[in-house]
């Protein structure tokens, strides 16, 4: 696995570094210059992944990020405030500074985990045609998508995460694998409990049981880091057994 590193701030820099060293990673360049990185953009785009800073003088991380098209970004960032709008632009992970080994590791196996699946965008150019959902009663304890005219049974309580994929719903299980349903989040979330299941963003669906941490503006489901956005914050909290 490799990995280049888009950051103005030596400090993280060695530290980015060094976490990458304990972890085998080969870190194929480093730019302190995001003019420099932007004019490499295509040099850039083939690497496994890029730790990338959002704050850089003249030309910033958003606008790198912009042209990084189906590549996985690790946000690297001093405050959490621009966490949902990066996750926008479907970034693999988002760093907050300081940031532990561990909360590395869990980005850095998150990209693992990524490269070892196809692009989404892929196996939906694989569906020969849009296919109807069909979905049984939520009462029974699980739900059959029509996926290539074939009728797949999924448990209920398999399931992590649903995601919005414009027009098709990717269904990410705990038992591995993704499925990609040509249908859209509000038609499966109608259909799922909503005491297991609470949408957190315009784009996701989770299953709180499988919930590991939340932070400020992110949440982590299984090895996903999910946005939350803050108006379904108060939601999700309201049904999560909390000691204060």
């Amino acid at each position: 696995m490799n990995c280049i590193i888009i950051e103005d701030d030596q400090f993280y820099i060695d530290f980015i570094v060094e976490y990458c060293k304990k972890l085998n990673i080969q870190v194929n360049n480093i730019y302190k210059d995001s003019v420099i990185a932007f004019q490499e953009i295509d040099k850039i785009a083939d690497t496994d992944v890029i730790f990338l800073d959002i704050h850089m003088p003249d030309i910033s991380g958003f606008d790198i990020l912009k042209n990084l098209l189906n590549c996985q970004v690790v946000i690297v960032s001093a405050d959490d405030q621009n966490a949902i709008k990066a996750f926008d632009f479907s970034v693999t992970d988002y760093l907050q500074k300081p940031f532990t080994f561990e909360r590395f590791l869990r980005a850095v196996n998150k990209v693992k985990e990524k490269l070892n699946i196809q692009q989404v965008k892929e196996e939906v150019k694989e569906i020969d045609e849009p296919i109807r959902s069909v979905f049984f009663p939520k009462s029974s304890g699980s739900i059959y998508v029509n996926i290539n005219k074939k009728l797949v049974k999924i448990i209920i309580e398999d399931i992590n995460i649903v995601e919005a994929k414009g027009d098709y719903v990717l269904i990410k299980l705990e038992s591995g694998g993704n499925l990609i349903v040509h249908s859209t989040l509000k038609k499966i979330n109608d259909k799922l409990p909503d005491d297991i299941f609470v949408q957190v963003h315009r784009s996701f669906v989770i299953n709180i049981k499988k919930i590991v941490d939340i932070e400020e503006s992110t949440i982590v489901v299984n090895r996903d880091v999910i946005p939350i956005s803050r108006g379904n914050k108060s939601t999700l909290l309201q049904k999560l057994n909390i000691i204060s």
